[in-house]
């Protein structure tokens, strides 16, 4: 059997997050991670990012605008599903669009700003 090694990494920094992973399930926002004795571990905000069977080693990327981003396109889903629409929908796009303005006014105060 393969066990993975499993790191989370976000822009400035590596975590080790578990060993001995044997499933990894992506939910909107978050990645599930049990390990071969049935601990689950929950990674939030994360996405997997690499697979290497190889290596015995899953990559995940980890940054707080992933989980915004999945809350929407979950609601999204959602009211294609149910044919019913929910303002609901609005307020979770203003959140991701608000948090991406406050990366982009962050770096642009980093590397341009005075």
């Amino acid at each position: 059997m393969c066990e993975f090694k499993v790191l989370a990494r976000s822009f400035n920094s590596i975590e080790d997050v578990g060993s001995d992973i044997i499933y990894a399930k992506f939910n909107y926002g978050d990645v599930t991670l049990r390990d071969i004795i049935g601990n689950e571990k929950t990674v939030n905000s994360a996405i997997i990012d690499e697979v290497n069977v190889a290596k015995e080693q899953l990559k995940l990327f980890k940054h707080p605008i992933i989980k915004l981003l999945f809350n929407f396109l979950k609601k999204y889903e959602e009211c294609l599903n149910t044919g019913v629409y929910s303002e609901e929908l609005e307020s979770l796009w203003e959140d991701v669009k608000s948090a991406g303005s406050n990366m982009v006014r962050e770096i642009w105060l980093k590397l341009k700003g005075d």
